[in-house]
Parts: C-alpha cells; sequence; structure tokens
C-alpha cells in the first residue's frame, strides 16, 4: 500500500489530528468544493508510519459515546458575573470555568473568529478567554494545536480544550497514551452540525455592507452581528443566509449527518450546551452541563462564580442533537449538489434553496416539501428520543 488509510470525505470530520500527528509533514489540510476542510496526502513524503491512522478517532474506531446511562449527571447552571453572563450565548457555563482555570495557572484552547473564518487559539490571558465566547456557527480550524497542546503538556501545564464532540475525540484519541494526559481537561459541546464554509463566504461576497461576520447569537435569540466598513458592529436578524442556511442542516459535513460522537455518556469530562424547555429558571438564558465523570465534577465545582441545580434527562427532547446524531439531509439533494449550486446559481435562488427566501410565491411547493420532510424526521427523532429516556430512566 501506497498510502495510509484516512477517512473518506463521508466520515472525515475535518480534526486536523491526523495532519499534526504526521513528522514528515505529508499530511495538509485543504477546503473542497462544498465548502468544508478535508485532508490531502503527500505520497512522496510519506512513510507509512500509520501514525495518522492510530490517531484518527474515524480510522481507529473508537467509541467515545453512547446513549447507555452509567455515571453522566446533568446540571443547570448560569455564571454569576454579569457581564461574563451578558457576552455568552446561553449561561455562561464555559466562561466561567474557563476564567477559573487561567486563574489557577492553566491554559484555555477555544475558538476565535480569524478574519472571514475561525480557528482555535490556546492563551492564559482573559481577554482572549473572552474571544472564545459565544456561538461561532462555522468550521474552526485546529490545525496546529495538538503541538501547541502537547508542547504545554510536556511543561507541566494544564490545558482546558473546548469543542465540538468529533474535536473532543480527535484529542482525546491523539493524546490518549500521553504520559501528561491527566493535564488534559476535554470540555465538548452539544452540536448542530459543522455547516458549509460558503455560507458566509457568499453572504459577505453579496452584501457588500459588511467585511466580517463576528456573532452569530446574542443571548436566546439568533442575530447575526456584522462588521460593516466603519468597522461599527450591526446586528441583522436571523433571515440570513449564514443563520438560516445553519439552521436548515443542508450544508454540514456529511459525517455530521451521521455523528459518531454524540451521547449521553462521553469520554470528555464535560458536554455543554443550551438548555431549552422547562427546565429554564425564569428571566435566565440557561446552560446545561453534563458531568460525565470525577474530573468533570471537581472543574464544575471549582468555578466560583457558577450556579448549578441538577435536572432531569427530560431536557434532551428539546436538544436532541445532544443523543441523536443522524439526519436525512446528508441524502437531499441540495446536499448532493451544494458545490454546484454555490458555483453556478445567483444569491437570491441559494437564500431561496437554503431557507431565507419565504416571502416569493414561487417557494411555496418548495417550503411545503421542505416541511413535510421535516415533520417525518421529527417523529423518527421524537420516537428514538423516547427509547433513550426510558432506558435510562
Amino acid at each position: 500500500m501506497s498510502h495510509p488509510i484516512l477517512a473518506d470525505l463521508k466520515h472525515c470530520t475535518g480534526c486536523a489530528a491526523c495532519v499534526d500527528s504526521c513528522g514528515k509533514r505529508a499530511l495538509s489540510m485543504y477546503v473542497a468544493s462544498d465548502g468544508h476542510i478535508y485532508v490531502s496526502c503527500n505520497e512522496d513524503k510519506c512513510v507509512l508510519c500509520h501514525q495518522c491512522e492510530r490517531v484518527c478517532p474515524v480510522v481507529n474506531g473508537m467509541e467515545y459515546s453512547s446513549n447507555k446511562k452509567l455515571w453522566s449527571e446533568p446540571f443547570s447552571v448560569y455564571c454569576n458575573d454579569e457581564k461574563v453572563y451578558d457576552m455568552s450565548t446561553s449561561g455562561g457555563a464555559f466562561a466561567a470555568m474557563a476564567l477559573q482555570f487561567i486563574k489557577e495557572g492553566g491554559y484555555v484552547c477555544g475558538a476565535v473568529f480569524d478574519g472571514v473564518g475561525v480557528k482555535h487559539i490556546v492563551s492564559n490571558q482573559k481577554n482572549d478567554v473572552l474571544r472564545m465566547q459565544g456561538s461561532k456557527y462555522m468550521q474552526s480550524s485546529l490545525d496546529g494545536v495538538y503541538k501547541e497542546i502537547y508542547a504545554l503538556l510536556k511543561q507541566g501545564k494544564k490545558v482546558l480544550f473546548c469543542g465540538m464532540g468529533c474535536q473532543g475525540a480527535a484529542l482525546f484519541s491523539f493524546f490518549k497514551r500521553n504520559k501528561n494526559r491527566s493535564l488534559l481537561y476535554l470540555v465538548d459541546m452539544i452540536c448542530g452540525g459543522v455547516p458549509s464554509a460558503l455560507l458566509a463566504k457568499t453572504f459577505i461576497e453579496n452584501e457588500p455592507k459588511y467585511k466580517q461576520i463576528v456573532g452569530y447569537r446574542r443571548k436566546g435569540e439568533y442575530v447575526l452581528s456584522c462588521l460593516n466598513l466603519n468597522n461599527e458592529v450591526e446586528y441583522l436578524n436571523y433571515r440570513t443566509l449564514p443563520i438560516v442556511g445553519f439552521g436548515s442542516g443542508l450544508t454540514n459535513r456529511y459525517s455530521c449527518g451521521d455523528c459518531q460522537f454524540c451521547g449521553i455518556e462521553r469520554l470528555s469530562d464535560i458536554t455543554i450546551g443550551d438548555l431549552w424547555g422547562p427546565n429554564g429558571t425564569a428571566g435566565k438564558h440557561l446552560s446545561v452541563a453534563i458531568v460525565h465523570n470525577p474530573r468533570g465534577k471537581n472543574l464544575l465545582d471549582a468555578a466560583c462564580n457558577l450556579s448549578k441545580e441538577s435536572i432531569d434527562w427530560s431536557f434532551i427532547r428539546y436538544n436532541y442533537r445532544c443523543v441523536i446524531g443522524k439526519s436525512i439531509n446528508r441524502f437531499r439533494m441540495n446536499r448532493k449538489l451544494l458545490a454546484w449550486n454555490f458555483e453556478h446559481l445567483p444569491y437570491n435562488i441559494l437564500c431561496g434553496l437554503y431557507g431565507c427566501n419565504v416571502k416569493n410565491p414561487i417557494w411555496i411547493a418548495y417550503k411545503a416539501y421542505c416541511f413535510i420532510v421535516r415533520k417525518i424526521e421529527r417523529f423518527y427523532i421524537s420516537k428514538q428520543l423516547s427509547k433513550i429516556l426510558n432506558k435510562i430512566s
């Protein structure tokens, strides 16, 4: 065999663990025509050491999550620091834990906006942690992050990583045999899927008033925050291509339609996300924090500015992506023709196909079709949720 076994395009998550594991720099990331990042191999540089196969959570077949309740316990949480809370998407769970972590001498790794994209950075500075707050509905690059974390662990520094479930699995797999693994804390998130970068790119290209997206949420509302040409932030309603395109799920990575990394039990220390449904406190937007092990419990308890209350598992009915990772969107023509559509179709047609244009009568039949498909999927999800809740109750 002249090349290693890499995750194929239908299963690759773009986590970049294989790239950072390669000592010969034979692997690199590239952006495909569908706007997602994948891995390519330079066979001339590859020495077939198979290290990339060992760290890839898809190729090595690791069981990162399941819906068999063993230890995990969910909490509703919110940050008592009003400034931090106001800057957060929901309850500020991540920020409260991260700020306490750097106070104790640790480093935090999280996603920040970087021009028109998003990337993970590692820092022990409060200002950088605050930049990590808020939802960013774009693929975050982890290229180079593993090496940076490796160097810090080697120095005996504690590191708190926060990312998607697939990214948490990649970190767990990459550092599984590292002798300093106990210094690495993993917080993953309830994820709605990774949308294509084509959404943001096409929006910026066709809305000349704006040069950069700097936010997708304002507390409980979906609001697109954009930097205009005068470097002022403008807030647009949710009916924009980047937000509604994300909500439709029609541009997500193929791997997101059959996610292997969601579930009640996970190998991460804590899973966080929005807390929707009747568990909320009046006037407060809350986060859910699912503690998976004693390390996670200690991490949550150490965050002195965090109020928490134990809740039951019924919240998954309102945030099903915590436990169900399958979606029929990966089979729909809009997804299969994603690259062709964005290359050839005009902006207004793309807005219609991916969810925004609801006023034009020409889209009524298409919207009715989407509604029926969504209802069928929701029926399946409801049945699955009932089975899961019956199993763990």
